[in-house]
């Protein structure tokens, strides 16, 4: 029973979830098959209360009351309770779309007939477009659809002095411009996703813009900030937006992000991201600052963060940000204050690994040991990375001989140790490589210092790699 779909599907839902799909099939407007009721209830709760799930036979005999198992028969009672999921899902989806629900409303009463309210709900839905936060290229679909409706109400109720009053106040041109942002809006989605998948996938997809940037240049559709902010992301993504760029999209982005659904809120953080990493690559490292900024935006407004969580990624990027403009104490602050966002299973390590980094920046050496040590090596991300700095703070203390030994541990460790992933055995195993060159060399030997220098810089897989070169340099 565990094997079949309908099972696997409900045991990935939470318990709110599963209560109100019980009430939903329990509804006999929704169900009138109460053995399609009497499944659903025992696999909720055996989800709810784990335990041995019954086999299909013991199930059936449970509901069909009989000895004589159909397989046939029971495949369908279990497709039957997965169709009335679906609609289930289709009901909780259409019930936070309020623009959606207030067009087919419209819609409904357009075509029974229902003269009575249809003023009322003319009002009413006005109301919740004036009111509407997320106002993206769906905001505009469900206006554009919504003022055809009225004007298809002009004809069926012309002869209500109120509504064709209402009717006639009505401009043709708002329509076609609500209809206009939807496509261009959704234009230029499109082409940012194909930017971003060139970048990814070193695809060759053409984009055509032109017809849709006229558009925009025509009927001045740029006003509309969701217009603006996608039009923005587009140039910064194929190369065309420059530093001012960026700075207009930002600005223009901390006051409007709120009108965009979640999923597009964060599109718009990537973007910002990405291009703050790219100045940084490039050698600007004022965007350091740029950076540890959006991060305090998008996890203050939540933006950033997945139900409330946030990353691990997330926060090691902003703490390795910080620390190489040396913001010690704004990096400190970050690790004591932010890790609450964490996952509770992974918030000891965070804060242990990375208030070594913070020490580690700051010379105390003394204190990295100490918090390395209490860092779990079960997760080999930070088994890896722990290792790594240990050997940066023992060649730090002149501890030859356990750098040594430690050096050749790491090396057999990389070697052997099949869960490690190919990319990561390379940047270690190229730290440990040149981190032995370092310390096996003749200071006095300045041709060799500066070849391993060359190649150090010229390897681009290698962790670490700002402090190798700063050892090699106090050499020279």
């Amino acid at each position: 029973m565990i094997n079949t779909r309908i099972y696997n599907i409900l045991k990935q839902l939470d318990k709110p979830f599963l209560n109100r799909f019980l009430k939903f099939i329990d509804s006999p407007y929704h169900n009138r098959n109460q053995k399609v009721t009497s499944l659903a209830q025992l696999l909720i709760n055996n989800i709810k209360s784990p335990e041995k799930l019954p086999g299909k036979q013991e199930i059936w005999e449970i509901i069909f009351e009989s000895n004589t198992y159909d397989d046939l028969k029971f495949r369908k009672l279990c497709n039957d309770v997965l169709e009335r999921f679906e609609k289930f899902l289709i009901t909780e989806q259409l019930d936070e779309n309020n623009l959606l629900k207030s067009n087919l409303l419209l819609n409904a009463l357009k075509s029974n007939n229902i003269e009575e309210i249809i003023e009322k709900h003319i009002s009413r839905s006005s109301r919740q477009f004036e009111r509407e936060l997320d106002q993206s290229s769906e905001f505009y679909l469900q206006k554009y659809q919504y003022e055809r409706t009225l004007q298809n109400l002009k004809t069926n109720y012309e002869k209500k002095a109120n509504i064709k009053s209402y009717l006639n106040n009505y401009r043709y041109l708002d329509l076609s411009q609500n209809l206009d942002s939807f496509y261009v809006i959704e234009k230029l989605r499109h082409a940012t996703d194909i930017l971003t998948w060139r970048k990814m996938y070193k695809t060759d997809i053409e984009i055509d813009l032109g017809f849709t940037l006229e558009l925009i240049k025509l009927y001045n559709l740029d006003d509309h900030p969701a217009v603006k902010i996608y039009l923005y992301m587009y140039q910064i993504l194929s190369g065309d937006g420059d530093i001012d760029t960026y700075f207009e999209f930002k600005e223009i982005s901390f006051k409007y992000i709120d009108v965009f659904p979640d999923e597009e809120r964060r599109e718009i953080m990537d973007v910002l991201f990405n291009f703050c990493v790219k100045q940084i690559n490039s050698g600007d490292k004022s965007f350091y600052i740029e950076l540890l900024e959006l991060y305090d935006w998008g996890i203050d407004s939540e933006i950033i963060l997945t139900n409330s969580i946030l990353s691990p990624t997330s926060f090691r990027n902003y703490v390795i940000s910080g620390l190489r403009i040396g913001e010690f104490d704004r990096v400190q602050k970050f690790i004591l204050e932010k890790s609450d966002f964490l996952e509770e299973s992974r918030r000891e390590n965070a804060i242990n690994f990375n208030m070594a980094r913070v020490c580690f920046y700051k010379k105390q050496f003394d204190d990295v040991l100490n918090y390395l040590n209490k860092v779990n090596y079960d997760d080999i991300w930070y088994n890896l990375n722990s290792k790594n700095y240990l050997l940066a703070v023992y060649y730090e203390l002149g501890e030859d001989m356990v750098l040594e030994s430690q050096m050749d541990s790491f090396s057999a460790f990389l070697r052997r140790e099949k869960s490690i992933q190919d990319s990561y055995r390379k940047l270690h195993s190229n730290f440990v490589r040149f981190l032995k060159k370092i310390y096996k060399v003749n200071e006095k030997d300045k041709k060799t210092l500066n070849d391993i220098k060359n190649e150090i810089i010229e390897e681009k897989q290698v962790i670490n790699k700002p402090w190798l070169i700063e050892k090699i340099d106090e050499l020279l």
